[in-house]
């Protein structure tokens, strides 16, 4: 009989843990990868975030193995949630953080001194002004990333942004961009001069450059090899407490995803 107990013992498995674990477990994951990849999206840019993607994919892959023996295949739903979180810390959250903390903030005197600050996002403008009898347009045709989205014509406007000691002659560094894509003509009154986004680490770059080479070509200007182009912002704090308020929505959200998870884990189980 002893000998019968004994051997009962040993075919029962592990005992389940209890749900809370499972729970925590998931959130410190989440909310962890978040943090840590928060000064990772101030410090660098983007494809720094990817190369850590991929860099750190298969150590927490092997781990999320080891972790199903306890936990169960649950663990590969934060697994998901958390690789989601890292990127939109590093994305939405790291500029605001950056920003407010005056790691993405730089203040000139004028724009032909912006290539002094290279990692810098947002730029206070002293003394600038437009030369507006030298814009440009460049229309562009660019898919949506959403499946089955047809081609769409969008209007990349640049003009030339200068302190107002230029001279006709003097190269030119620094353009503006206007944010409007849709529209076929700027309304360049209503920008900003004294503030501006860099877009270096934009998708769109590569369009407004275009433009810039466009209007080289269009007006005879002399253009920096690789000018710095930057979008007028009127409200810089509320454009990026914007972009935090989006990091942490979706944050909660994937939060809220997996509790959700959980619950409906463990009641399948």
């Amino acid at each position: 009989m002893f000998a019968l107990v004994k051997t009962w013992d040993k075919s029962r498995g592990p005992k389940p843990e209890p749900p809370w674990r499972l729970l925590g477990l998931g959130l410190l994951f989440v909310n962890g990868m978040a943090a840590f990849f928060l000064p990772v999206g101030i410090f660098s840019d983007f494809s720094s975030t990817v190369a850590l993607l991929v860099f750190l994919f298969l150590p927490f892959f092997f781990l999320a193995l080891k972790l199903t023996k306890i936990y169960g295949n649950a663990v590969f739903f934060a697994l998901f949630l958390g690789f989601l979180a890292g990127p939109i810390s590093a994305l939405y959250l790291s500029h605001a953080f950056g920003y407010f903390l005056g790691l993405h903030f730089g203040g000139v005197r004028e724009p032909g001194s912006l290539a002094e600050f290279p990692g810098v996002r947002i730029f206070r403008i002293a003394d600038a002004r437009f030369l507006y009898k030298y814009q440009a347009k460049k229309t562009s045709l660019i898919r949506p990333k959403a499946p089955g989205s047809i081609l769409k014509p969008l209007n990349f406007h640049v003009v030339p942004w200068v302190s107002s000691s230029w001279k006709e002659g003097d190269p030119i560094e620094v353009w503006a961009a206007c944010p409007n894509l849709a529209e076929q003509v700027c309304d360049w009154e209503i920008q900003n001069t004294g503030v501006g986004e860099s877009l270096s680490r934009s998708s769109l770059y590569p369009y407004y450059l275009e433009a810039v080479e466009e209007a080289g070509r269009l007006h005879g200007l002399k253009i920096s090899p690789k000018p710095k182009i930057l979008i007028p912002l009127s409200d810089p704090e509320a454009a990026l407490v914007r972009t935090g308020i989006y990091g942490m929505s979706v944050l909660v959200v994937l939060n809220y995803l997996w509790v959700v998870g959980v619950v409906v884990w463990r009641r399948r189980c």
